[in-house]
């Protein structure tokens, strides 16, 4: 059992939420666990006795509710004291990345170095302070410290190799995209009549690629009797502004995509797979005259409704890109990581977690050209808790590891990490996130999900507001353009 003493404003917690929180291994593997919190103590009982790290939202000065973590912790019988744990988890990571890329020496980084020791003092500040409460107190000092420096050195690392890149290869690549949310995609009329005017003239001006998303529930409602009617707008679109068609999730099993009359179904898994087989063969005789790079499947490893086994689950990955490649053999298959941090993991057994998903995925030979993963932020159940620019950056190393390059093929923030969800906010998070992405040389393209704001929704993810306005994070984007490709 791990417990840990949770304090909030320097005081002893009185509530703390733990939607999003969970144990992870020291692989990166959500572990499976019972969390409760009361009288001030969160109480951790994994199922394993082994070393883990917490990962809960926490609230960060200036960002507003964060996912942190704490280092790998070993069972004790005193309590650990959390935001002092937070803190020390972050640098440690910070220490690490440095190392990992080589920025200890750096001339350039003095800076960047000059505040990541003024976050460590504070940690160490809290380390030893001997009043627990007035401890916990420093230590969200230090976290908030730790925070930006942790998204210095990320900028630091990102400067050296956005140079590189753009001198290699800056204006010879699609790298930013567009991706219509389904409500955009299959019903356009809710926005008015000018949302393909408007993507046409981003498409025109910032974006190389707009990426449909292929909704099964949307395109067949009712068994045996498709239509792609609401995709033809959206070639035609593609066509005239002279830009790249890409597909997003042929085969998804993600409530949305999934037809009612197959969810509902008693099919066995034969069955299943020859339904599988007979959709996306439809959708390659309709779309492969227009589309450029395919996502043969997205999200296989988080929702699995049908309650498939480990090798079926493989099994459905391999026939979805082999008939994708044997219908465009000229165009380049994606298989689609969402929720690449795997936190859904901790809570349902019969799925698999995202990175063993993928290694799994090329240890069996499945001729995939490009892995796309979604890091998306927000409060749907689709989405991840926000993570801070440090923790996106090594995560997407570890993606990297793998050998294959990666396509960010949706990525969006509610306003800005912020507390107050400003749109000055989210115009600084995209710049952060944009040129930490694109700065890793096997990160080849990302794209933005949703260019409009909901009228009566509260999650503002757009880059327009619901008039058609622009947003900072706009103009912000075509900043970052500007600088990849001048």
């Amino acid at each position: 059992m791990f417990r840990f003493k949770v304090y909030q404003s320097g005081k002893p917690a009185t509530a703390l939420d733990l939607s999003g929180a969970y144990l992870q291994s020291g692989e990166h593997v959500p572990i499976r666990a019972e969390l409760r919190f009361n009288k001030g103590e969160l109480t951790c009982e994994p199922r394993s006795r082994l070393a883990a790290s917490l990962s809960i939202p926490w609230p960060v000065e200036g960002r507003g509710r964060l996912m942190l973590e704490t280092p790998r912790l070993l069972e004790r019988r005193e309590p650990y004291n959390l935001p002092v744990e937070l803190a020390r988890g972050h640098m440690m990571r910070i220490s690490l990345k440095r190392e990992d890329w080589g920025l200890y020496d750096y001339a350039p980084g003095a800076n960047v170095y000059r505040e990541v020791d003024a976050a460590r003092d504070l940690l160490l500040d809290a380390m030893t302070e001997a009043n627990e409460s007035v401890a916990a107190g420093k230590a969200d000092r230090a976290i908030a410290a730790a925070v930006r420096a942790g998204e210095a050195v990320c900028g630091l690392h990102a400067d050296v190799f956005l140079g590189r890149r753009h001198a290699a290869d800056g204006q010879t690549k699609p790298l930013l995209g567009c991706r219509p949310t389904l409500t955009e995609c299959y019903q356009p009329g809710e926005f008015g009549s000018g949302l393909l005017d408007l993507y046409g003239r981003d498409l025109a001006e910032i974006f190389d690629y707009l990426l449909l998303p292929v909704s099964w529930a949307r395109i067949e409602p009712k068994e045996a009797a498709p239509s792609l009617a609401a995709l033809d707008p959206w070639v035609r679109l593609s066509r005239e502004r002279h830009r790249e068609l890409w597909t997003g999730g042929l085969l998804s099993f993600q409530e949305g995509d999934l037809p009612p009359w197959l969810k509902g179904s008693s099919r066995n898994y034969n069955a299943l797979r020859e339904t599988v087989a007979v959709h996306l063969r439809q959708m390659h005789r309709t779309l492969a005259p227009h589309v450029r790079r395919w996502e043969a499947v997205r999200g296989l490893h988080a929702f699995n409704p049908f309650k498939l086994s480990f090798d079926q689950i493989i099994d459905l990955t391999r026939t979805a890109v082999q008939l994708t490649k044997q219908a465009a053999p000229r165009s380049d298959v994606l298989v689609g990581i969402t929720l690449p941090w795997g936190e859904y993991y901790a809570a349902n057994a019969q799925t698999i977690p995202p990175l063993l998903y993928a290694e799994m995925v090329l240890q069996g030979g499945i001729p995939l050209d490009a892995f796309g993963v979604e890091m998306r932020f927000g409060p749907h159940a689709c989405d991840s808790m926000v993570r801070d620019l440090l923790n996106i950056s090594s995560h997407l190393d570890r993606f990297g590891a793998l050998g294959k390059p990666i396509h960010v093929t949706a990525t969006g923030i509610p306003g800005g990490p912020s507390a107050d969800g400003s749109d000055d906010a989210q115009a600084a998070w995209i710049r952060g996130f944009y040129r930490v992405a694109l700065s890793k040389p096997f990160v080849e393209s990302v794209c933005w999900r949703g260019l409009v704001d909901h009228a009566d929704e509260s999650f503002a993810g757009g880059l327009h507001r619901a008039d058609g306005s622009a947003k900072p994070a706009l103009r912000q984007l075509q900043t970052v353009r500007s600088e990849m490709t001048d």
